[in-house]
């Protein structure tokens, strides 16, 4: 098998693939971030097995360009989830952290990489630079496990794509400093450097997106060619942009994904599923085939107790400092900067931007570079485990994350699922209405409830809506295979239990659709359809609270009140609990029933 795919590219290629989308799945069934499984695969093929090798497959002049427009899209992917909206309490921390925090982890790093793992001091430097980056298609998948608050989730969040580019313009000034230094160039040229690479990157990128946001305003593409012709735009914008300047194009990418999604543009949604489907692909790909590209040799020879200490002072001292001093005068409280600074994987830009400056630098006759592959690589590793494994304990512990969220996401924002939704917010819950119709997205907003506009099945969504403190579902529309696809989805994230849809309508035979496994738990009882819901609602239904006891039960309230009342929650001081075909009337004796009742 080893002569067979290392001369056969195509053969290679597809194994990676294969490989790639099943540490993918593994990763979603034990809810861990898919890096872990997608470098412990290339480690296996590669340098262990020694089955696939990157390098002799492919030439470097292809095999590194590949790799960098790959980044490149998972950055625009990333950019085009980044919402201003979203920092407006915690930007100036965000700013801090890809600043004056950059700086901190780049000084740190450079310290550590002298000091404590031997490198030279142009080497150490490149190493602080190549560490200051977080990842985002890391901590994504942290934030969906992890669901801490609003405040530390977008602060994660725009780190973790911002700082990517802040990072790549840090190592390719380190990387473009070395290989002058070995001409004898200028400090004067150095900085010209620095000033063309903002300059380009901002620039450039910020034409790309204007032109991508201009054209999707006037519809001047036709749908079936939108997702292409961004791509292709995505593409020459980033190609020029390192052409004009090296590595530019990362920032470029990031900016042109920012204005594209700030511009209010029509089909942001497919345009988002298809890039996401992409990024997946690419993320596989490229963690499988640069871990694949290392030598066992290189690995073992940096493994030591000088590259644990390293690794310790990053993740214990380091980034702490860098997060502390960034959130000094914030309004994050001080369990929400611990859980910060512990949160600090390294991901995919850390790996690739690696990868291709140590070969160019060996390629310069810097024989010593190749050290910094391995000795990354293992940052990444020490830091995505130590997240993935602690993460989510500690934030329950810090208090950032709640450990039983009692929140309602609920699927649908017409009439009366915003009555259901100012109810429970009324209750002190945190509530959050999903709806693809426009204006009952904007009549659940002018009532103060938080809303999402789009499909809860859409993958954007995991990344977009809010889900701290939420735990239950109430899956509320008229489409029944709706409700049923999204109980199922959320089933996994909020447990069976806790996901509850309304009982599909009745086929002309008198039988109903769905059943088994595939669908949540009915709402209320099996009779309650939307049909049901809807007449009551425009009857003029209205929410009222009667008081159970040991007398009168909740059998008794339904006999009292038969047809003019769908008993929905049970209140029970601060806890809301919700009446489903599982409850059962006879028992329920304290507290308060919280109905929809039509008027007598």
């Amino acid at each position: 098998m080893h002569e067979v795919l290392l001369a056969t590219p195509s053969l290679a290629i597809a194994a990676i693939i294969a490989l790639g989308v099943a540490a993918q799945w593994l990763a979603w069934f034990v809810r861990v971030p898919a890096i872990l499984f997608l470098l412990a695969v290339g480690f296996l093929v590669g340098p262990v097995l020694n089955w696939v090798r990157p390098a002799e497959l492919f030439p470097a002049s292809l095999f590194f360009p590949l790799v960098s427009l790959a980044v490149g899209l998972i950055l625009f992917e990333g950019g085009l989830t980044l919402r201003f909206s979203e920092i407006r309490d915690t930007r100036r921390v965000v700013l801090n952290l890809v600043t004056w925090g950059a700086l901190v982890t780049w000084i740190g790093g450079a310290a550590v990489g002298y000091f404590v793992a031997g490198l030279s001091p142009q080497l150490s430097l490149l190493f602080g630079a190549l560490i200051i980056v977080t990842g985002p298609t890391v901590v994504g998948p942290l934030l969906r496990i992890v669901r801490p608050n609003s405040k530390v989730s977008s602060v994660l969040k725009w780190e973790g794509i911002v700082i990517d580019a802040v990072g790549a313009l840090v190592a390719v000034l380190v990387f473009e400093a070395i290989i002058l230094q070995s001409r004898d160039e200028s400090l004067a040229t150095i900085a010209l450097l620095l000033g063309r690479f903002v300059f380009v990157g901002v620039g450039l990128g910020a034409l790309g997106g204007l032109a991508l946001a201009w054209l999707l305003k006037r519809r001047a593409i036709p749908d079936f060619l939108i997702n292409v012709s961004a791509l292709a735009l995505l593409f020459s914008t980033f190609a020029l942009t390192n052409f004009v300047s090296s590595e530019a194009g990362l920032l470029a990418a990031v900016v042109m994904g920012i204005i594209v999604a700030n511009a209010s543009v029509p089909d942001l949604d497919s345009l988002l599923s298809f890039k996401e489907d992409l990024t997946v692909l690419f993320v596989s790909m490229l963690f499988i085939t640069l871990a694949a590209n290392i030598e066992l040799t290189e690995i073992l020879a940096v493994l030591s107790w000088r590259t644990l200490l390293l690794l310790g002072i990053i993740i214990l001292l380091i980034r702490p400092l860098d997060v502390f001093l960034s959130s000094i005068r914030s309004a994050l409280a001080l369990k929400e900067r611990a859980f910060i600074a512990w949160v600090g994987p390294r991901g995919i830009v850390a790996a690739s931007v690696t990868s291709l400056f140590a070969a160019r630098l060996q390629a310069a006759g810097i024989i010593d570079a190749g050290v910094l592959v391995p000795l990354v690589f293992i940052v990444i590793v020490g830091t995505v485990l130590l997240a993935s494994l602690t993460a989510k304990p500690l934030g329950v512990a810090l208090g950032v994350a709640d450990p039983n969220p009692q929140g309602f996401l609920i699927l649908g924002a017409h009439g009366v699922a915003r009555q259901i939704g100012k109810a429970l917010a009324d209750a002190g819950l945190p509530v959050v209405l999903a709806d693809t119709n426009r204006y009952n997205v904007a009549a659940a907003r002018t009532l103060g409830l938080t809303t999402y506009f789009g499909s809860l099945l859409s993958d954007r969504s995991d990344d977009q809506v809010r889900l701290a403190g939420i735990g239950r579902l109430l899956a509320l529309t008229s489409n029944d295979e709706a409700n049923a696809l999204t109980a199922v989805k959320y089933a996994r994230e909020f447990g069976k239990a806790n996901v509850y849809q309304l009982a599909p309508k009745e086929r002309h035979d008198g039988t109903r659709r769905l059943g088994g496994d595939n669908r949540g738990t009915w709402l209320s009882s099996e009779e309650l359809s939307f049909n049901r819901l809807r007449d009551l609602h425009e009857a003029g239904a209205v929410f009222g609270k009667q008081e159970l006891s040991e007398e009168y039960s909740l059998a008794d309230y339904l006999t009292e009140m038969g047809s003019r009342a769908v008993p929905l929650f049970m209140v029970n001081g601060k806890v809301v609990r919700v009446i489903s075909e599982r409850t059962d009337p006879e028992r329920e004796q304290s507290g308060s029933v919280l109905a929809l009742l039509v008027p007598s």
